[in-house]
């Protein structure tokens, strides 16, 4: 009986194991203190710049006579009103950006997912099997930041799909798998 060395064994196709949502939701909770550490240090940073490029706002923000000294706003107060605000929402820009690149940037790379899914050993593919791409990335993470939340839906049916996709998987033909 000969045998042929020179052609290749057959093997069959493998399927990953999909990660169960519990493994998703620990490193969701562990990407979310990885992610707050820095963002908190750059929130911690600008604050103490416009307090201390603004000391009405912190003299404002601690003076409980304040409240009760009159109804009328100043010129002085608007401002600081305006400067709050201006804080506060480049803080949330600044937070967006950063849990954005974060995930868009790690999920896309050879990596294939965030630090906490690196730590659970689950990656994110597509669901043919290869590497996302930096632009399914982005529309994974505003699917899951804008439309899972509501109601928490969007989490929900990964519980109900054949792969264990989540909404944001849904939209943008991912599935999470373990390595």
């Amino acid at each position: 009986m000969e045998t042929n060395m020179s052609e290749a064994p057959i093997q069959e196709e493998k399927h990953p194991e999909l990660a169960g949502v519990g493994y998703r939701f620990l490193a969701h909770l562990l990407d979310g203190v990885i992610i707050s550490v820095p963002f908190s240090i750059i929130v911690f940073i600008l604050a103490t710049l416009f307090f201390v490029s603004s000391p009405e706002a912190a003299f404002l923000m601690y003076d409980d006579s304040y409240y009760y000294s009159s109804t009328v706003i100043t010129d002085e107060e608007w401002a600081v009103i305006v400067g709050l605000l201006f804080f506060y929402g480049v803080t949330t820009l600044i937070g967006i950006a950063v849990t954005w690149l974060y995930y868009a940037i790690m999920e896309s790379s050879k990596l294939q997912g965030t630090l906490g899914k690196m730590a659970l050993g689950i990656k994110v593919t597509k669901v043919t099997g290869g590497k996302i791409t930096f632009g399914r990335a982005t529309g994974r993470f505003f699917a899951k930041g804008f439309l899972s939340p509501i109601l928490f839906i969007g989490y929900i049916i990964a519980f109900f799909t054949e792969k264990k996709q989540a909404l944001h998987d849904l939209i943008a033909s991912t599935i999470v798998v373990k390595k």
